[in-house]
């Protein structure tokens, strides 16, 4: 059924076709100017609830609109028109068409130092051109940075943009922005101006070097410590741009260099030729290429992430919504136009308890979000072999994860218990639960052993790596009750207690550690995104020294040898594969 609220027309010009996406302060369309002949993006602005009046609130929004307006450069989103309608107020912006830098992230990985500083100098271009007008941005990020389709990166979602020295734009208490790339003074509610920006665009440009924040940590609290007190992980990668960032990045915004100093620290180290030419790939969709039809599934998609950009939002908790890694178009797309298939990011796997058996060999769950499948793993090339079953929703689990919305959201890690193999325990959040799981592959059927408990009864194994939360856990070759557990940069070994097999609890003490995963320096620590942390790991069948290992949409497989625990790459990074490319 169509929805009533598309196919208006808004002050008699604007045909509103597609609802793209809403945030904390408006709801974004596609639309086609009926006067110019042209598509848009139109944003109805949503008023904060609260004890203000309506026509307060317009006119705060109206501030907003006309500070953007009074931006006039390449590099920054360009504000069409303003009106109200309905008595509410409409922002008629431009349409970007083309990715993120966070889906240039995604699908082609990190950049150079050259294509980093070249960026660098686009984004200072917006920011210089918004501080200008006394505006701030406040939410610099991978996924605010759009590439247009002719070449250059634009900077968007002025939706939570304040005008300096003027009312907060947020309602009272709430904290605007992403928390990995957010100013620690912002944070502290300490007046905030231009090198806040800065700062944010010190982070976004730590992210390009590595695919992930300078900040980047398992849970909100952890990344708002991190900001606000400890030093940033400036990628190895970053080279000639090491001294830069992290001047960009001191806590006191007194300490931090200016525009200016920054563009010339930048363009030393810049390509000549502009980032996007040295990358190998078009910065943007091309005029030509196919499958930019607005029909399109894959197109909807980009189209949802644009509006997403534009679409002013943001208390702190809307840091849940940022996608850290920008699923997108991929410029290897297919021959006939549709976008190649989005990487996974595997959060936690969990053999089944016949994996050894010969109707079901070497066959695991893989939990992704809320979503699982259950897949054969492979010996060789990449990590899975066979799709039995999904991608179904973690809500599917009755008797598990059904009726505990936090496992239904996402699994974290899973373990199973010594000497029961059809029993498991599985993290999520704050707390864990232990399973049993009945049947064969034909039929499973599983089912509480004990309900949720706080994760705070492994404090004894895992020590206070369990502030950070629970990222994976990684079983040791050669001991069934020792544990390697990963939370955030840090990892423990652990040795659980014998009586764990039979009890409701968990018990156990550290073998070695808390250390920091860059000691895995042959493997691990070889990387940027797995040296700030990994997600799941997965022991290669017939191999028992061997694992794959996920970090974000990249894994890796390593081998580690038995007693002296000596790491050595099998294979080098890749890609994790889609579902939908496994056979």
């Amino acid at each position: 059924m169509e929805d009533p609220d598309e196919r208006r027309l808004i002050a008699d010009r604007y045909l509103l076709l597609d609802r793209l996406g809403s945030g904390g302060m408006g709801t974004v369309w596609r639309a086609s100017d009926e006067l110019l002949g042209r598509v848009v993006a139109v944003k109805e602005v949503h008023p904060h609830s609260g004890s203000e009046v309506l026509d307060r609130r317009v006119e705060r929004a109206r501030r907003e609109a006309q500070a953007i307006a009074r931006v006039s450069d390449p590099h920054v989103l360009n504000l069409h028109d303003v009106v109200t309608h309905d008595e509410r107020l409409w922002l008629v912006m431009e349409f970007v068409d083309g990715s993120s830098l966070a889906e240039y992230l995604a699908t082609s990985g990190p950049m150079t130092p050259a294509q980093v500083a070249g960026v660098g100098l686009e984004v200072l271009d917006a920011l210089e051109a918004v501080h200008a007008v006394g505006a701030l941005h406040r939410d610099v990020k991978p996924a605010n940075l759009l590439l247009r389709r002719e070449g250059g990166v634009v900077l968007c979602d002025f939706g939570i943009a304040a005008l300096a020295g003027s009312d907060s734009l947020t309602t009272s208490g709430e904290v605007v922005g992403s928390l990995e790339f957010i100013a620690p003074e912002r944070l502290e509610n300490q007046p905030a101006g231009p090198p806040s920006d800065l700062f944010s665009l010190g982070g976004t440009l730590c992210a390009l070097l590595s695919g992930r924040s300078p900040f980047t940590r398992p849970e909100p609290a952890a990344v708002l410590h991190a900001v606000v007190w400890e030093e940033p992980l400036i990628p190895e990668a970053a080279g000639p741009l090491r001294g830069t960032l992290e001047a960009l990045l001191r806590k006191d915004p007194a300490q931090r260099p200016t525009v200016a100093q920054t563009r010339e620290a930048l363009r030393r180290v810049a390509s000549p030729s502009g980032w996007g030419a040295s990358t190998g790939h078009p910065p943007g969709p091309g005029p030509d290429r196919p499958g930019t039809g607005g029909g399109s599934p894959g197109r909807r998609s980009l189209l949802f992430g644009a509006a997403l950009l534009v679409t002013g939002g943001g208390a702190a908790t809307a840091w849940w919504l940022d996608d850290r890694f920008g699923y997108g178009r991929s410029d290897d797309d297919r021959p006939d136009g549709s976008p190649s298939p989005r990487p996974n990011r595997i959060d936690a796997v969990m053999a089944a308890p016949d994996a050894g058996d010969v109707r079901a060999p070497h066959t695991y769950w893989l939990f992704s979000d809320d979503r699982y499948v259950r897949a054969r793993i492979a010996k060789t090339g990449q990590p899975f072999r066979r799709l039995l079953k999904g991608p179904e929703p973690l809500s599917a689990w009755e008797g598990t994860f059904a009726d505990l919305p936090v496992f239904q959201n996402r699994i974290d890690a899973t373990l199973r218990v010594p000497d029961q193999p059809s029993e498991y325990w599985v993290f999520s959040g704050n707390h864990y639960i232990r399973i049993r799981i009945a049947g064969d592959t034909s039929f499973y059927q599983a089912s509480r052993v004990h309900d949720r408990r706080p994760l705070s009864d492994w404090e004894g194994a895992f020590g206070d790596l369990l502030d950070d939360g629970l990222d994976a856990l990684l079983p040791v070759p050669d001991d069934p009750y020792q544990v390697w557990m990963f939370a955030g940069d840090r990892y423990v070994r652990a040795r659980l207690d014998d009586e764990v097999a039979d009890g409701d609890t968990a018990g156990g003490q550290i073998a070695q550690g808390p250390a920091a995963i860059s000691e895995w320096s042959r493997t691990l620590g070889k990387y940027d995104p797995f040296r700030g942390g990994i997600d799941a790991a997965l022991p290669v069948p017939g191999e028992p020294n061997e694992y794959w290992v996920f970090s974000g949409t990249r894994y890796l497989r390593m081998s580690v040898a038995d007693v002296s625990y000596e790491d050595r790459i099998v294979r080098k990074l890749a890609r994790t594969p889609a579902w939908s490319t496994i056979p």
